[in-house]
């Protein structure tokens, strides 16, 4: 199988509807809620509309050239400091990772398990994460093609055991709390958002079809729209002490009627959306180790993978006692090293394949 058909469009569609929601349903809701309160979703908002621009210009770019990422930032930018923006890329991509594990580890040692928390519950995902690392490409497509299902039907189960609870006229009145709260709570959920930057790397990867591209942007649009729909749900339940709910994946649900007469049936959504989750976690790990398996050049991915998951193993242990401040640190700082990397040097993209283009195709 050739580099540049390694993927589907239907998987790269199903890519974003699997993966991308499942980050989003735990601690983000209530990290923006803090921050603009009722109007989380004109937040949320904010964020879809910066990440569909996006990931429409990466799909116009798709049609537009035949050549990888990697290969865009050399020819435009030459070998060395195309390999920085990479290095940079690696960077990125484990801080962007850090807060969704963390978070997703607390979460499974907490709510999971009545004992005293022990990392060692969670190291079956670093080893899973390994495992998906060391794999091609098209392995996520792979997955993509089975894990939609997990998601789709966890999602639409949480939603109509919490949509009974919920005072959907909580948000009113838009806009209450000003455009500087609102602005500030896009910027506290950057970290969740941005998965865009993925489509890049998928650039040369897949077989571009005359007029079947447009199902890239919708299939996300989709995912995004499955994103709002929660965050509003998750607001209209808890309201003005939303922000005092760390986990909205649980939370939403459990007060439902109906858990009260056959027990904690809402467990079987979240099992299904854990599941998904678990590749939703590696996926910046996985980029991370092909980055540095390019810049090396190397056919051994499995150190590189080694290397990620390592790093991502001590950041947990290191920090973890310091979660809060580091949680601090990265809303309030690295926002914009989000929005550069996830947004705005995707974008460039499009302007990357000048004078190359073997046909013209149409979204």
């Amino acid at each position: 199988m050739t580099e540049n058909n390694q993927l589907k469009i239907r998987q790269i569609c199903l890519f974003f509807i699997a993966f991308v929601p499942v980050t989003k349903l735990f601690s983000m809701p209530s990290i923006v809620s803090r921050v603009s309160g009722q109007d989380i979703w004109i937040s949320a908002l904010l964020n879809i509309f910066i990440d569909l621009v996006t990931v429409v210009i990466l799909t116009i770019t798709c049609t537009k050239t035949n050549m990888t990422f990697y290969q865009l930032l050399e020819k435009n930018f030459g070998k060395t400091l195309s390999k920085i923006i990479l290095f940079l890329y690696v960077i990125y991509f484990l801080l962007k990772s850090f807060l969704p594990i963390s978070e997703q580890k607390t979460y499974v040692e907490v709510t999971l398990y009545e004992t005293v928390p022990n990392i060692l519950y969670f190291t079956p995902f670093l080893v899973v994460a390994f495992y998906l690392c060391i794999k091609k490409i098209r392995v996520l497509g792979r997955c993509a093609d089975i894990m939609w299902i997990f998601t789709v039907i966890g999602y639409v189960l949480l939603f109509s055991l919490s949509i009974s609870n919920a005072d959907l006229t909580a948000v009113y009145p838009i806009g209450k709390n000003g455009a500087t709260k609102i602005l500030q709570g896009s910027y506290a959920g950057l970290n969740w958002y941005g998965d865009v930057v993925y489509l890049a790397f998928f650039i040369g990867k897949f077989k571009v079809e005359r007029g079947k591209n447009y199902k890239i942007p919708l299939s996300y649009l989709l995912s995004c729209f499955m994103t709002l729909v929660f965050v509003v749900v998750f607001y209209c339940v808890f309201t003005s002490i939303a922000y005092k709910q760390r986990f909205a994946l649980t939370e939403t649900s459990k007060y439902t009627s109906v858990i009260n007469s056959i027990g904690r049936f809402d467990y079987v959504g979240i099992i299904l959306l854990l599941t998904t989750s678990i590749i939703s976690l590696a996926l910046p790990l996985y980029f991370a180790t092909d980055i540095l398996a390019h810049i090396f050049k190397s056919q051994n991915r499995w150190v590189f993978a080694l290397i990620v998951v390592l790093l991502i193993f001590l950041a947990l242990r290191i920090f973890g006692e310091y979660f809060r401040s580091v949680e601090r640190f990265i809303i309030s700082y690295g926002g914009i090293i989000f929005l550069i990397f996830g947004n705005v040097l995707p974008c460039l993209t499009i302007f990357m394949n000048k004078g190359e283009k073997s046909e013209s195709l149409s979204l």
